[in-house]
C-alpha cells in the first residue's frame, strides 16, 4: 500500500473523530466487558464495536472495498500489517483520545447544556419512530452490540466530546490565531505555480464544414450565444435576394475566400462538447504528440534555476498568452497539504515531490492529465487571511483543531489502561457490521 493511501485512510479514522466526537464511553458496567479505562470512564467491548462499524461506514463511502472476502487480509506494509490490524489500532488510538477528552472535560468544570440533551432525545425518537418502536430499535441495535439507553449514553458522551472542542477552540476553530494557522500551513502543506502539459484535448462544437465554431466572450471571458467573426480577412456575402446572410441570431455572417466561416480566433472561444451526464468530451493526444509534450515538460525545467523565481513567473506568463491549447498556466498560489489526502491521487503526488523538495526549486509530475511542471514557491505570510486563497482552505479549522486538541489529549491517552485480551479477541473488521445510521 502506498504511503500516501496510509495516510489518506488514517484521514478517515480522524475526520470520523473530528466529526462525530466521542463514541462508546461510559462508567457503566452493565455494557459489557471493560476494554478501556481512563479515572473512571471506561470503553467496552461492545462499544468499542459500534465504533469500529461506524469506521467501516466512513470507509465504504470513502471508496474502499469493506466487503470484499480479501479486502480486510491484504498485508499493506513491510511489517506484515493487514487492513484489519491498521484500522483496530487507528480506532483505538482515537478511542483513547475519546477518553482523554471525557476528562479534560470534567477538569476544565464544564457542563452539557440542556440543548445538546434535547437534541439527543429528538434523534432517538426519530429512531424509535422510525422502527416502530423501542423494542424494534433495540433489535437494529443490537447489530452492533448496543441497545437504546446505550446508544443515548454514547450520544451525551459525543457531545460533550462536541462542545469541548468548541470551548477549547470555536465553533468554526474561530478561537485559533492566525500565526498558529500559518504554522500549521508551513508544516502540513505545499505552495507552488505550475504548467500543465495536459494529455488529452477538449471536444469542441463544430460547423457544418466541421470547423470549430468561436463564440463572443461577456463578462469574465464567460461565451455568449453570438459567434465571433473575423471581419478583418471575412466578408460578408449577400443571398439572392441581395440581402445579407445572417446567423440564427441575426448577425452578418463573415466567410472566408475558401467559403468557409471567418471566426476571430484571437477573441472568441470555443464551446466543449459534453455527453449525456454532462461530463466534458475529451479526445486523448497522440504518442507521438506526448513525447513532444514530455520534451517541452524537460525543457521547461532545465531553463528554470533553482531559486529563480522571475524565470518562472516568465515562463508562466510566456504561455499564457502563447494561446497552445495543451500548455494550461496557473500563476496563482496553488496550495495542497502533504498528509495523502486531497481530492486526486495526482495532486497527492505533487505534494509528496514538493514535500521532499525545496523551496525554488522546479519538479516534473506526470499523472493521466499530462505533466505537470511545478515550482515550489514559500508559503505566503496572508495565506491564511487573504480571501484570494481561501478556496484551498475551506478545512484548515478543522485540522488545526484536530492537530491542537490531539496534543492536549496526548499526556492523558498515555495513562488509558488498555484489556489487551478482551482487544485481542475482539472480531474482526470482516465479522463487524457497517453502521450507516448510529
Amino acid at each position: 500500500m502506498k504511503t500516501t493511501a496510509i495516510r489518506r485512510a488514517l484521514s478517515v479514522i480522524l475526520c470520523l473523530a473530528l466529526l462525530l466526537g466521542a463514541v462508546a464511553m461510559t462508567a457503566c458496567s452493565r455494557k459489557g466487558a471493560t476494554l478501556l479505562e481512563l479515572n473512571g470512564y471506561t470503553i467496552s467491548v461492545n462499544q468499542y464495536q459500534l465504533l469500529l462499524s461506524r469506521v467501516k461506514a466512513s470507509l465504504y463511502y470513502a471508496g474502499y472495498s469493506v466487503d470484499s472476502a480479501t479486502f480486510w487480509d491484504m498485508v499493506i506494509d513491510s511489517e506484515g500489517n493487514t487492513y484489519d490490524q491498521y484500522f483496530r489500532n487507528a480506532a483505538l488510538t482515537d478511542a483513547k483520545r475519546y477518553l482523554a477528552a471525557a476528562v479534560i472535560f470534567d477538569e476544565e468544570g464544564l457542563v452539557l447544556p440542556q440543548s445538546y440533551k434535547d437534541a439527543i432525545e429528538e434523534d432517538i425518537t426519530e429512531y424509535t419512530r422510525d422502527a416502530g418502536s423501542k423494542s424494534a430499535l433495540n433489535n437494529q441495535l443490537s447489530a452492533y452490540g448496543i441497545n437504546v439507553d446505550m446508544l443515548r449514553d454514547l450520544y451525551l458522551l459525543e457531545a460533550k466530546y462536541a462542545y469541548l472542542q468548541a470551548y477549547l477552540y470555536g465553533a468554526e476553530g474561530e478561537k485559533i490565531a492566525a500565526n498558529v494557522r500559518h504554522e500549521y500551513l508551513t508544516e502540513h502543506a505545499v505552495c507552488f505555480k505550475q504548467v500543465l502539459i495536459r494529455s488529452f484535448d477538449y471536444v469542441y462544437e463544430t460547423d457544418l464544414n466541421g470547423d470549430e465554431i468561436y463564440y463572443k466572450v461577456g463578462e469574465n471571458n464567460a461565451k455568449v450565444n453570438n459567434i465571433a467573426y473575423d471581419v478583418i480577412n471575412g466578408n460578408i456575402r449577400l443571398d439572392e435576394f441581395d440581402k445579407t446572410i445572417v446567423d440564427k441570431n441575426g448577425d452578418a455572417v463573415y466567410y472566408l475566400p475558401n467559403g468557409s466561416i471567418a471566426y476571430d480566433t484571437e477573441k472568441g472561444v470555443r464551446s466543449v462538447v459534453y455527453d449525456a451526464n454532462g461530463v466534458a468530451k475529451t479526445v486523448k493526444y497522440s504518442a507521438e504528440e506526448m513525447a513532444e509534450h514530455k520534451a517541452a515538460a524537460e525543457e521547461m525545467m532545465a531553463s528554470v534555476a533553482k531559486g529563480d523565481f522571475p524565470a518562472f513567473e516568465a515562463l508562466l506568463s510566456e504561455y499564457e498568452v502563447s494561446g497552445d491549447d495543451a500548455f494550461v498556466t496557473d500563476g496563482t498560489y496553488c496550495f495542497l497539504y502533504t498528509t495523502g489526502d486531497n481530492d486526486y491521487d495526482y495532486l497527492n503526488d505533487i505534494a509528496d515531490v514538493l514535500a521532499e523538495s525545496e523551496e525554488g526549486v522546479v519538479r516534473m509530475v506526470s499523472s493521466e492529465y499530462g505533466y505537470n511542471v511545478v515550482m515550489k514557491y514559500p508559503i505566503p505570510e496572508d495565506a491564511v487571511t487573504n480571501a484570494a486563497y481561501e478556496d484551498w482552505f475551506g478545512d484548515l479549522s478543522t485540522r488545526v483543531v484536530a492537530k491542537l486538541f490531539h496534543g492536549k489529549c496526548e499526556p492523558y491517552m498515555e495513562k488509558v489502561t488498555v484489556n489487551n485480551e478482551e482487544f485481542a479477541n475482539l472480531p474482526s473488521m470482516k465479522q463487524i457490521s457497517t453502521n450507516f445510521s448510529y
